[in-house]
């Protein structure tokens, strides 16, 4: 993306699903190495929707580039510290600016939905089946229903696996005969001369 700055800001993106505003507050001492398996890192109830203080682990792609950045950048307050006012943040626009770019030079269409926020939905669209309060605490959401209505989406492997892959219903516990709709219980209704008829449904 032409900076070590902005690979960081994307891989965190990528790797945590936070919004891209959070991510460019963080600090140096929001950054804990030590801590298995590959670090973690805090980010702040004050530049968090959520209202939250959260940690959340690094993944070990995620560290490499961290300590990249680390090392190619002077020491400061900032994770993302702007080279113009070192003492303040990087402005969101630069980062917007030079995602485009990287969007460019290779070739590749943006994202539907936005610059950053696709890498949101991304994140929380891949973690489909896992516990949701766990996503949402992970992701940044503060309530289960917003991920679920508007991140998590349906995709072509997790469609095929619910057709594919589903257990079969059987009658009477796991050994017992596969239901099927000739099999379903009939459902009794009157006709018009009064006399009762069974329907399979």
């Amino acid at each position: 993306m032409g900076s070590v700055a902005s690979r960081l800001a994307l891989t965190l993106a990528e790797s945590t699903g936070r919004r891209i505003g959070p991510i460019l507050k963080l600090r140096v001492d929001d950054l804990d190495l030590d801590r298995l398996p590959y670090g973690w890192l805090r980010f702040r109830a004050e530049h968090d929707k959520t209202g939250h203080e959260q940690w959340v682990p690094l993944t070990e792609l995620a560290r490499g580039v961290v300590l990249t950045h680390l090392g190619a950048s002077p020491s400061g307050k900032w994770l993302f510290a702007s080279r113009v006012k070192p003492s303040r943040p990087i402005d969101r626009r630069t980062l917007d600016h030079r995602l485009m770019e990287a969007y460019e030079r290779a070739g590749l269409e943006r994202l539907d939905g936005g610059l950053w926020h696709p890498w949101r939905r991304k994140w929380a669209t891949e973690r489909k089946g896992m516990p949701i309060k766990d996503v949402a605490a992970a992701g940044g959401w503060s309530d289960t229903a917003t991920l679920l209505r508007s991140y998590q989406q349906s995709d072509e492997a997790t469609l095929t696996q619910v057709v594919l892959e589903a257990p079969k219903l059987r009658a009477n516990g796991a050994g017992g005969r596969e239901i099927t709709p000739l099999l379903t219980p009939p459902h009794p209704t009157t006709r018009a001369d009064g006399k009762v008829q069974l329907e399979v449904g």
